[in-house]
């Protein structure tokens, strides 16, 4: 069953029936002997539990009943929605003063919290002490058939709400409700050891050992899908990843790792509450405060492998993460190897069409220089002359009635030619000279 994210409520299976009369199961110890059986909620909200012990009461502990129930029935596992839908909760609460914050859909909706109270007579001595508290688990369920290279990926999962109220008279009776347990819990929880009545935080430690039991069970369930993910690692040559189930992985990752910070959260309130309620309850017998160090023990122990899973669960969202760049730097990688080609041959096509570009330039630079050229080479012998006949070396005068005309040369037209010819030959050496400098110079 794939579940949705933001953890919908489930449907009352049992819509059509009273709630009250529906049999849930429980386990029971009285005097050191665990028994099972099946009550109704509206038959357990009847009963005294201060008549629920035994003719003997001379040892610790015995003739006590720790009345464990159990809701469950048939094969679902029914949550606090579930009862809040069905107005049974409203028969529990006012039997065994549940605050109406733990039927709150805010509370249901938390990834966990811890809570407790104390009723005390005239006197101010304590009669009876309770405590809520919530744990919320994601876990994978495993596909079928098995991961393939052919088979994508896909995480099915479903979410554990675990919720817990426990009452306790002091030294003489303990309850414990438990809500929305998947059935490898309750059935581990029939084998918990014995009970001590003088503690009333001695079966939270056995409920948050399964529960940390659970946990583990659930983080292993999504390394084991990010294991997949790695042994079947798309090639770089021809990456085609599943982006969208990658992502989706990625998602219950940090989900795993926000539920078990939460855990931590709930177990440092826990052992604080704990340590208040023996500094609070300081005249009770010395084996209560025995059992209170021992308990306190327990605790920090637990609050130690919950930091463990949560340091376990940040290394699967990194891993998870590396397996996401790897992917984002093939198909990068990919990309640029056929993009790199595809530019060559761009620019080489841009370079081509600027060559053709200039050729025709060229083209009509040289057509120019050879019209240039030829009007030249017809004007400038022309132009030669022209200026040589006009200069001062030359003297046309027009004839009149007396006189003819006469054209006449200077004597100093040699001159022209002392002065000509040095310097034409002095500019032709200067550019043979700077044509053979440059040409060395390359």
């Amino acid at each position: 069953m794939q579940a949705h994210p933001d953890l919908p409520r489930q449907a009352n299976s049992n819509s059509n029936t009273d709630g009250g009369l529906i049999q849930y199961d429980f386990i029971r110890q009285a005097n050191d002997n665990w028994t099972t059986g099946q009550i109704a909620i509206r038959n357990l909200c009847a009963r005294k539990i201060a008549r629920i012990r035994a003719r003997d009461t001379s040892g610790v502990g015995a003739g006590l009943y720790n009345i464990l129930t159990l809701l469950s029935y048939n094969s679902f596992l029914p949550v606090v929605a579930d009862l809040t839908s069905s107005k049974i909760h409203e028969e529990l609460s006012n039997r065994f003063k549940i605050p109406a914050m733990f039927w709150s859909s805010v509370a249901q909706d938390a990834s966990g919290f811890f809570g407790c109270q104390d009723t005390r007579d005239t006197r101010g001595d304590l009669e009876n002490f309770s405590s809520h508290f919530r744990f919320l688990v994601k876990e994978a369920i495993k596909p079928t058939p098995p991961l393939n290279h052919a088979c994508p990926i896909k995480a099915y999962y479903v979410w554990h709400r675990l919720g817990f109220y426990t009452t306790w008279i002091p030294s003489k009776n303990a309850l414990v409700l438990c809500f929305g347990l998947p059935l490898s819990l309750k059935r581990s929880l029939s084998d918990v050891a014995q009970l001590h009545i003088e503690d009333p935080f001695s079966f939270h430690t056995i409920l948050i050992e399964k529960v940390i039991a659970l946990y583990d069970i659930a983080l292993w369930s999504w390394r084991d899908l990010v294991r997949d993910s790695e042994n079947n690692r798309i090639s770089p040559d021809n990456p085609h990843p599943d982006y969208v189930t990658m992502h989706e992985m990625a998602r219950h990752t940090i989900h795993s790792s926000e539920t078990l910070a939460m855990a931590k959260e709930t177990m440092t309130s826990l052992v604080r509450e704990h340590e208040i309620f023996f500094e609070e309850n300081s005249l009770l017998p010395a084996r209560s405060m025995t059992l209170s160090k021992q308990t306190r023990r327990i605790f920090r122990s637990q609050i130690t492998l919950l930091n463990c899973l949560y340091l376990r669960s940040k290394a699967l969202e990194e891993r998870l993460q590396n397996e996401i760049n790897l992917v984002v730097f093939a198909m990068s990688h990919k990309k640029i190897e056929l993009i790199i080609p595809q530019a060559f041959n761009t620019v080489a096509q841009h370079d081509s069409r600027i060559a053709v570009q200039i050729g025709k330039a060229t083209q009509i630079d040289s057509a120019a220089m050879k019209t240039i050229s030829v009007l030249g080479l017809a004007f400038l012998p022309g132009t030669f002359i022209c200026a040589l006949f006009s200069t001062s070396f030359f003297n046309f005068s027009p004839g009149n009635a007396t006189d003819p005309q006469r054209w006449s040369v200077s004597e100093k037209f040699w001159i022209y030619w002392v002065v000509a010819i040095p310097v034409t030959v002095f500019t032709v050496v200067c550019w043979t000279s700077w044509h053979c400098v440059t040409r060395d110079g390359r």
